[in-house]
Formats: structure tokens, C-alpha cells, sequence
């Protein structure tokens, strides 16, 4: 009887101890995982869709003119512009979610990469940095449609958009969700750091 209460006391310690070790590692991941997450890093950004609708319509009559008597690359930019515009319309208005890569949440660097799945049928790595490191860096004045932009908000955070033309990219926004934005706007104007050019796409 007595073998038998220690043998119960010890297994009921045993299992407090595992039972508590799981709840702790549980609690660390957790805190690990939210560790890294931006959270709303563009609360400054106001988004002014009537500026952007102007510039797509913008951009829309730049390309009748082009086609007109545009040159090789200009026909070809446009092309890229409107299977950006296209892949945009698919992601539209999804919500951002740090780490979500699907339609019922996305961050910046997975909407980059689908966006390049989807119109170049090539594949980015899964997290910005690494995708800032696959191209040739390029200036604002270079831009050309399909390339990636990187930001860096507060000097905390890599963020990666897809540039569409007349200033303007497909972006998700941590308060917004998935929009076009321009970079002439006053928050994304101050924190553009580069373009990246991919030249294998």
C-alpha cells in the first residue's frame, strides 16, 4: 500500500511537471513569435484613394499614347503594368496578417512574392530581405514596372512592395491591407530606401 502512494505521488509530480513545461514552452513560442511582428508600423499613412484612382486613370491614358508610337520596352512595360493591375485586383482589400500568406491574410513580403508567382511565373524568397538581395539595386528615377521596392519604416522595419508605374505599387499596407499606393505620398516618400531590378524574372 505504501510502495503504492509513493508511486502515485511520483507520477502525479511527474505529470504537474511535464503538464507545466508545456504550458511554458507554449507561452515562450508565443512570445517569441510575437516578438517579431511589426504590428501596425504605417499608422501615419493616409491612404487618399481619389489620388490613386487619378493615377491609375493617369497611367491608363500614358499607355494610349505609348501604343501609338511607343518603343520596344515601353510596349513591353505596359504589358507588365496591366498584369500587375490584374494580379492587385486578385488581392485587393486583403487584410494584413504578419506571416499570413493566403487570401484571409497576407504581409508584405508573401503579397511580393505571389505577385511575382502570378505575373512572372518566378519565384522570390519568402522573406524581404533576402528578396531586396536577389537584383540589382536602382534609384527612384529607374523605376520600371515589376520592380520590388523596399522600405524601411522607422528604421525597424523591411517592408517590400511591387512597382506598377506613375509612381505606383501594390502594397500591403499594415493598416490599409492590400492597396495601391503611390510613393509620392508623404510617408512612403520618407521611408523608399531602394528598387531592386530582378533581372532573371
Amino acid at each position: 500500500m505504501r510502495k503504492f502512494f509513493i508511486f502515485s505521488a511520483t507520477l502525479f509530480i511527474f505529470c504537474f511537471f511535464i503538464g507545466t513545461s508545456a504550458k511554458t514552452t507554449s507561452s515562450s513560442t508565443k512570445k517569441s513569435t510575437a516578438a517579431g511582428d511589426p504590428g501596425v508600423y504605417d499608422s501615419e499613412y493616409v491612404h487618399d484613394e481619389k489620388v490613386i484612382t487619378k493615377k491609375v486613370t493617369q497611367l491608363k491614358d500614358d499607355q494610349q499614347v505609348i501604343l501609338m508610337s511607343g518603343t520596344f520596352d515601353q510596349l513591353n512595360d505596359i504589358i507588365v503594368e496591366n498584369e500587375l493591375l490584374k494580379s492587385f485586383e486578385n488581392w485587393r482589400g486583403t487584410r494584413y496578417s504578419w506571416g499570413g500568406d493566403s487570401k484571409s491574410g497576407i504581409d508584405c513580403s508573401a503579397l511580393t512574392r505571389r505577385v511575382y508567382r502570378e505575373v512572372f511565373e518566378f519565384e522570390l524568397p519568402r522573406v524581404s530581405v533576402d528578396q531586396a538581395q536577389r537584383g540589382v539595386h536602382i534609384s527612384k528615377s529607374e523605376l520600371r514596372p515589376g520592380d520590388i521596392l523596399f522600405f524601411r519604416p522607422e528604421n525597424r522595419v523591411n517592408h517590400t512592395a511591387v512597382y506598377v508605374g506613375n509612381s505606383l505599387f501594390i502594397n500591403a499596407s499594415s493598416s490599409q491591407g492590400v492597396v495601391l499606393s503611390s510613393l509620392e505620398n508623404k510617408y512612403w516618400g520618407k521611408y523608399f530606401k531602394y528598387g531592386v531590378r530582378i533581372a532573371e524574372k
